[in-house]
Order: structure tokens, then C-alpha cells, then sequence
């Protein structure tokens, strides 16, 4: 029968816990930074079940932050994607620039090795299937546009193969080697021609453009807080500081750029409509905490000064 590997965090002195699930994730998965979130203490289990390609592993958890960072390190142990199914609680994933969300039953896939982010703001549990990088390309050559794509659990063949992964995972210790091995052929199967399916890369656009109307419902109601920055607004979204960049990268913008454009119409806008409120005084309603930086700004912005504009509308 397949033998089962448990890892476990309560097997670690707690102190150490953290520092164990960093070497732990390391060994069996991929180099990253681990980080419990205040909201509960700091638990992680992992069956782990390997055949001669394939490896799949049962997993539950508290609250975690899980990040591999866009810094040289040494070799990942295991040159692998990995598609991770959530059986509950919630699961966000980026990876090349796109945040997936799923909901228990559905499926995602990611590149072990690249930088990627994963936060689980409370309980979870989820199912993984690591899939050596060689054959996965030979069978999905486009899998690297499909990191952090949402494959729905409820229909289709993304229903198919999560079903075949739980019940694979059910039933992975009853399974002799060749057995293990032979299932965890169709699985990868059913996995490649599950990110075959059209509809979430065609939603993939509007899924952004959603987002990037939200993230600017959100700019609009901070523009006088001087605080506004891409730190402020990641934090508060729950989107990192290079996604928000990244969705104005079709308007040829930066977020920053974005704020300091949308400040400068809102300033231009009240110091044409209000001849006697002074100028200073609507730079620093509209978020400006250096004149000097406003002054120059203005003008690069609209051709003219703040006060040649005022006195051009009137």
C-alpha cells in the first residue's frame, strides 16, 4: 500500500514552529516565507502521499500568509506546478500579476518555483498535486498563462477532475504503488485539459477591469488622505502593491501616477469654481502635503500655474 508521510506543526517545539513550516514547505514544495496571521494560532498538517512522478498531499491549516519572494535563493527541491484544490475556508492565490479567489470544490494552478503569494485568512483545508514541470508542458504548453486562473469545481471538466483529485485522495492509502501511480496519470490528465477550458480565460478581462473599477471606487474616497499610497491601498484591498500597479499599466500609468492625476482635476475643478479659498488651502484638501511639489506638478499637468489657471476661468 502507498504510505502516508504526516507533517505536522504540533510535532514542533512551539517556538520553532514557524521556522519548521518554513523548512518543511521548503523540502516538500517550494522555497518561501511563512507567516501565521494574529488570528490564530499557528497549526499546519500535511499528509503527503508520493508516487513515481506525482505527489499529492491532503492539507489543513489556521490562518497563513505563505510567499515566495521575487529574490535569488537557493534551488527549489522540486521543479514542479501545483494544482491545489480547496475543500474549505478561503483561498487567494497571485501569481504573474493576477489574484484568483476560490471557493470550496474549485481548482487553481501555480508555478512552484516563480514568485507567487498565497493568504488564508482563517481556517482551511486543501487538497495538492504536484506535477513535474517537463511533462505538464508536454501535454498543456500554454499552462504558464494559466497560473492563478480559477478553474470552477461545478461543472465541466473542472468538475470532473476535481472530483477524480478527492476521491484520488480519499482512497490514495487502500492503492498500491503501480496502482497510485497509474491513478495519478489521469489525474495530471484531467488537470491539463481542465485549464483547456475557455471560460475563465475569457472572463480573465473582465475579471481585471472589475477589480480595477473597485480599486478606483476606492482612490476616489481617500484622494484628501495624504496617506494614500500603494502600501495603503494593498492593505486595505487585500491585493499586493505589483497587481495594483499592474492594472494601470493599460492606461500607461502608475497607481501613484493615477491619484496625483485625479488630485490635480479635483484641485483645478475647485479652484475655478471657488475664486477666494486659497490656494494652499485646496492643495491640502485634495491630499497635497508639499506646495512646492503641487505647484510643479499643476503645471506639468495643465501647461500654466494653479494661479493662472483660477484667473483664466474667470
Amino acid at each position: 500500500m502507498t504510505q502516508a508521510q504526516i507533517l505536522s506543526t504540533e510535532h514542533a517545539p512551539p517556538k520553532r514552529r514557524r521556522e519548521w513550516l518554513c523548512e518543511v514547505i521548503g523540502r516538500e514544495y517550494a522555497r518561501v516565507d511563512v507567516r501565521p496571521l494574529p488570528a490564530q494560532r499557528l497549526f499546519n498538517e500535511m499528509t503527503i502521499y508520493s508516487g513515481k512522478d506525482v505527489r499529492l498531499s491532503s492539507i489543513r491549516s489556521n490562518a497563513i500568509l505563505i510567499e515566495k519572494p521575487n529574490r535569488p535563493s537557493l534551488p527549489d527541491s522540486h521543479d514542479v506546478y501545483l494544482a491545489a484544490v480547496l475543500l474549505s475556508g478561503e483561498y487567494f492565490l497571485e501569481q504573474d500579476g493576477r489574484q484568483v479567489s476560490l471557493k470550496p470544490g474549485d481548482m487553481t494552478i501555480y508555478d512552484a518555483t516563480r514568485p507567487h503569494k498565497i493568504h488564508c485568512p482563517g481556517k482551511f483545508s486543501k487538497l495538492i498535486v504536484s506535477l513535474p514541470r517537463a511533462t505538464t508542458r508536454a501535454f498543456s504548453p500554454e499552462v504558464d498563462r494559466c497560473a492563478a486562473l480559477r478553474v470552477a469545481g461545478a461543472a465541466g471538466v473542472g468538475a470532473m477532475a476535481v472530483s477524480y483529485i478527492r476521491s484520488f485522495a480519499a482512497h490514495a492509502g487502500e492503492l498500491t504503488g503501480e496502482s497510485f501511480d497509474a491513478m495519478a496519470s489521469h489525474c495530471a490528465d484531467l488537470i491539463a485539459l481542465s485549464l483547456l477550458e475557455p471560460s475563465e480565460h475569457h472572463r480573465i478581462d473582465r475579471g481585471r477591469e472589475a477589480t480595477l473599477r473597485r480599486v478606483k471606487r476606492f482612490i476616489e474616497s481617500r484622494l484628501g488622505d495624504p496617506r494614500l499610497d500603494p502600501t495603503m491601498a494593498a492593505q486595505t484591498l487585500g491585493l499586493s502593491s505589483r497587481y495594483l500597479n499592474s492594472l494601470f499599466e493599460a492606461e500607461g500609468l502608475s497607481l501613484m501616477r493615477y491619484v496625483w492625476a485625479r488630485r490635480l482635476e479635483n484641485c483645478r475643478r475647485d479652484l475655478c469654481a471657488d475664486a477666494c479659498a486659497p490656494i494652499g488651502e485646496l492643495a491640502y484638501r485634495w491630499g497635497f502635503s508639499d506646495l512646492s511639489h503641487f505647484s510643479r506638478a499643476f503645471r506639468r499637468r495643465f501647461g500654466q500655474s494653479a494661479s493662472e489657471a483660477r484667473v483664466g476661468s474667470n
